[in-house]
C-alpha cells in the first residue's frame, strides 16, 4: 500500500456514487488534506475513501480551540514527566493518564508516548459532510477586503472520483477590525464551525450545485472538469483557482465569484506530462495597492512528474470583454537542472516572508511606492520543490521584474512579472512528496520560518532553515505522512488577552498537524524548540490508527 500510494499519483478512476456503505462520520479514512481555518478556530480534514470501501469520502471540521487546549495540556504533562526524578516509564504513564489514555503499545504503527486520543470530542455538532471518493488536496479562499465587501470564506477540494471541485461555504473567523471596531465572525450556517455544501443534513452528500465542473450548463464555455483533478491553488484575493490534472496534461481555471457560485471557466491543454502540484505566487504589495494601474495578472507555478520543468501560468479576468470570459495562459517554462535528473517533481511552496516583512515596514506618504518597489526588487521569494528522482528539496528564487513607461513626473511602473531560477538542492529521504511553509518557535521564544518537506515513503518530515540553509530537524512520523497544517500564534488567556512573558513580549506557540494517509489518523507535532522533550516529535495521535484492510 505504501509504495502504491506514494503521493497518490496515477491512482483513481470512476465509480458509481451509489455503491458501497456510507462513509464513517466519526473516523479518519485515508486523509489527504488538512487545513487550519483563517482565524484558527477549526481544523479541516479531507478523507479520500482511497480503497473504495464506502460510497464516498468525507470533509470534517474539528474544534481546534478545544483541540489546542487538550494538546497543550498533554504536551505540558509530558514535559513535566520528562523532568521528574522517577523512572521515565512511570512518569510517562502518569502523563498519558492525565489525557485519559494509556501508554503507546504500538510504536511501529504510530510514534509518541501515549495511546491514541479519541476523535469524537472534537467533532461536536457533527461537522462532517460526505463528498466523492479520491479527494486529493484542499485550499481556502477568503474575501480580501472584508471592511468594504463583507466577510466570506470558502473551502475547495479537488475530488477525482466525481470528477469535480467540491466547495464549502465556511465560517470567516479572522480577527478583523474596521474603523476601530471588531468585525464579528460570519458563518453561513449560524455556527462557529460550519461546512455548508448544499447537503440535506449533516453527514449527507454535498449538493450537486457545490460540485464545480460537473454540469456543463454552469460554465460559459459549457465545460466539464477533466478527469483526475489533483493539485489546487488559489490567488491571494480568492478570485481565481487553478487545478492541475495529473493524467491529462491539463490545467483548469475556476473563477470564484463571491456573490454567486464558483464556475469552471477555461482549461489549458498540451502541458508537459504529469502535472502534479500548483502554487500561487503572492502579489507584490506595490501592485496590490495600485491594482488596475499596473499591468499584472495573478501567476501560478506548476510542477511535473515526467519533465524537468516548472511552468508559469497567468490568469486573465478578461474584464475588457462583455461578457468577460476569463482564461489562463502558459507564459514561461523554466528548466530545473538543480539535480542530476530533476524529474518527478511534486509539492511546491513559496516563501514570501522577507519581502512581506519589508513591505510591512514601508511608510505611508509620498515615498511608499518607492519603498514597496525596492522591497519587491531587493527581496526575491524563495521557492522550494520536492523532487523524487533523486530525492531532494530543490531550491530556487522568484524575482519580481518591473517594466516602465514615461509618466508626467518621469518613469513610472507600467507592468510586472516573475523571473524564476533554480540553483540548489538538499538531499531528502526516499519518497519526497509535499512541501509546506510553517513556523517553529526558536529558543529565543520568537517564531521563525521553516520549509517542511514530507517524505511519504520513508515516514519523515524534514525541517529546512532557509536562512541557515540547512536541515535542522528530521521529524519521525507514522506510515504515509501526506498533508501538513500549522497552528502558530500568540498564546491568549481565557479572556482572550495575549499572554506576555517576564520581559513583556508575547508568548508564542506552534503545532504541526500531520495527516497520515496509510493508517488513517492525524499526528500532532510540537514545533517549540524550547521544549527539549517534545520538540520535533509526534507527541499525540488523534484518532485510532487503522492499517489498510489488505495488510490486516
Amino acid at each position: 500500500m505504501v509504495l502504491a500510494a506514494s503521493g497518490l499519483v496515477g491512482l483513481g478512476g470512476c465509480f458509481n456514487v451509489a455503491e458501497g456503505l456510507p462513509p464513517p462520520l466519526d473516523a479518519f479514512y485515508f486523509p489527504t488534506g488538512v487545513l487550519v481555518s483563517p482565524g484558527r478556530t477549526a481544523l479541516y480534514v479531507a478523507n479520500s475513501d482511497f480503497d473504495l470501501q464506502y460510497s464516498g469520502g468525507t470533509m470534517m471540521a474539528l474544534d481546534l480551540v478545544l483541540l489546542r487546549e487538550d494538546t497543550g495540556r498533554l504536551r505540558q504533562a509530558i514535559l513535566d514527566a520528562a523532568a521528574m526524578p522517577v523512572s521515565n516509564t512511570e512518569a510517562m504513564a502518569g502523563a498519558c493518564g492525565a489525557a485519559g489514555v494509556g501508554r503507546n503499545d504500538n510504536t511501529t504503527l504510530y510514534p509518541g508516548p501515549c495511546a491514541p486520543v479519541a476523535l469524537a470530542p472534537y467533532l461536536r455538532g457533527g461537522k462532517v459532510m460526505t463528498i466523492g471518493a479520491f479527494a486529493s488536496d484542499a485550499v481556502i479562499a477568503v474575501k480580501p477586503d472584508p471592511c468594504k465587501d463583507g466577510r466570506g470564506a470558502r473551502l475547495f477540494v479537488p475530488v477525482r472520483g466525481d470528477p469535480s471541485v467540491t466547495y464549502f461555504d465556511i465560517t470567516d473567523d479572522r480577527e478583523i477590525t474596521c474603523e476601530g471596531a471588531a468585525l464579528p465572525a460570519a458563518s453561513p450556517c449560524g455556527d462557529a464551525i460550519c461546512l455548508a455544501c448544499g447537503a440535506a443534513s449533516e453527514g449527507a452528500r454535498c449538493g450537486r450545485d457545490h460540485l464545480v465542473g460537473r454540469d456543463a450548463s454552469d460554465s460559459q464555455r459549457e465545460l466539464t472538469l477533466p478527469v483526475e483533478p489533483f493539485g489546487i491553488a488559489v490567488d491571494d484575493v480568492g478570485a481565481s483557482l487553478v487545478v492541475v490534472h495529473q493524467t491529462e496534461q491539463t490545467a483548469s481555471l475556476l473563477v470564484n465569484r463571491w456573490e454567486s457560485e464558483p464556475a469552471l471557466e477555461h482549461y489549458l491543454t498540451n502541458m508537459p506530462p504529469g502535472p502534479t502540484d500548483v502554487v500561487a505566487f503572492p502579489t507584490p504589495r506595490l501592485i496590490a495597492e495600485n491594482r488596475g494601474a499596473i499591468d499584472y495578472t495573478p501567476a501560478f507555478g506548476v510542477s511535473f512528474r515526467s519533465s524537468a520543468e516548472f511552468d508559469v501560468l497567468r490568469y486573465n479576468d478578461d474584464r475588457g470583454s462583455s461578457p468577460a470570459r476569463p482564461f489562463i495562459t502558459r507564459t514561461a517554462a523554466v528548466r530545473i537542472g538543480a539535480t542530476a535528473n530533476s524529474t518527478d517533481s511534486r509539492g511546491v511552496a513559496i516563501d514570501a516572508s522577507e519581502r512581506q516583512a519589508c513591505e510591512e515596514a514601508c511608510p505611508t506618504g509620498a515615498t511608499r511606492g518607492t519603498c514597496l518597489r525596492d522591497c519587491a526588487e531587493d527581496h526575491a521569494l524563495g521557492i522550494f520543490m520536492a523532487n523524487r528522482n533523486p530525492a531532494a528539496l530543490v531550491i530556487g528564487q522568484v524575482e519580481a521584474k518591473f517594466t516602465e513607461r514615461e509618466g508626467p513626473s518621469g518613469p513610472e511602473v507600467s507592468g510586472a512579472y516573475e523571473d524564476i531560477t533554480f540553483h540548489d538542492a538538499v538531499p531528502l529521504a526516499f519518497g519526497a512528496s509535499r512541501v509546506e511553509m510553517g513556523r517553529v518557535i526558536g529558543e529565543d521564544g520568537k517564531p521563525a520560518w521553516r520549509v517542511f518537506a514530507v517524505a511519504f515513503d520513508s515516514s519523515f518530515v524534514f525541517s529546512y532553515d532557509p536562512v541557515a540553509r540547512r536541515v535542522d530537524t528530521v521529524i519521525k512520523t507514522g506510515r504515509g505522512p501526506h498533508a501538513l497544517a500549522f497552528d502558530t500564534e500568540r498564546m491568549r488567556d481565557e479572556a482572550g488577552n495575549v499572554v506576555l512573558d517576564a520581559q513583556g513580549e508575547p508568548v508564542w506557540y506552534s503545532t504541526m498537524y500531520v495527516a497520515h494517509f496509510t493508517d488513517s489518523y492525524v499526528g500532532v507535532v510540537d514545533l517549540d524548540m524550547r521544549n527539549q522533550a517534545t520538540f520535533g516529535s509526534m507527541y499525540m495521535t488523534l484518532g485510532k490508527p487503522v492499517p489498510p484492510k489488505e495488510s490486516q
